[in-house]
């Protein structure tokens, strides 16, 4: 069974773990190995646990009465900027509904926070994810890494409410 969740200051050094093999095993179809290398290996940031706690971070994790908490994915929005900052699922169980699973429910946090849509830049890897929950690419762009490289990314949105035609109404 697949639980989600608040994510919690204990999970702050499992998420960046999960990350890091995420990026290591999804990204090299689109990026080049050095690239890959130096984003996967990119240093915790000090204030990770906070960012998670401050951004109501969500885990996915297995439990069941044998295995306890198993850390599936994770994912946050920014709901002050109106952005889906980071969304990774654990290479060993992708394509089985745990990226949809956390969408769905960051989707529906910024609907419930009043959000009239969500931003994001995701990876080459990611584009057709996020256009089969609904994002609609607008833009090849640059996404600037704090450690000082760039990456190829797709600006896309999601419109969270329905635009009224001025002609309906």
């Amino acid at each position: 069974m697949v639980n989600i969740r608040a994510a919690t200051r204990d999970d702050a050094h499992s998420i960046w773990e999960l990350r890091t093999k995420a990026i290591r095993h999804t990204c090299l179809t689109h990026y080049p190995k050095e690239i890959v290398s130096q984003w996967a290996n990119s240093p915790i940031p000090d204030n990770f646990e906070t960012l998670l706690i401050n951004l109501n971070a969500i885990v996915a994790e297995q439990s069941s009465e044998d295995e306890q908490g198993s850390l599936l994915g994770f994912g946050f929005i920014d709901k002050e900027h109106s952005r889906l900052e980071s969304l990774f699922v654990d290479p060993k169980t992708s394509r089985r509904g745990i990226g949809r699973l956390i969408a769905t429910a960051l989707i529906l946090s910024a609907r419930q926070a009043n959000l009239s849509q969500l931003e994001l830049s995701s990876t080459l890897n990611a584009v057709a994810f996020y256009q089969s929950i609904g994002f609609e690419a607008l833009a090849e762009t640059n996404w600037q890494h704090p450690a000082g490289f760039e990456l190829a990314s797709v600006f896309m949105s999601l419109q969270l409410v329905e635009e009224v035609n001025d002609e309906e109404v």
